[in-house]
């Protein structure tokens, strides 16, 4: 269950790299950067879980 959530996780978060990097230098960088931090922050989560 956690695994399929942590894939998700991180799947999430090579789109929003990949949308990250058409936006570099418009005002909607930092939106994007807030959510590539938020997820790197539950994929951490997620690893901790796994590993308890």
């Amino acid at each position: 269950m956690s695994d399929k959530r942590l894939e998700l996780a991180k799947n999430k978060l090579e789109d929003l790299e990949a949308k990250l990097e058409k936006v570099k230098g418009t005002p909607r960088e930092e939106e994007f950067q807030m959510q590539i931090d938020k997820i790197n922050e539950l994929i951490a989560h997620l690893e901790n879980e796994l590993d308890e």
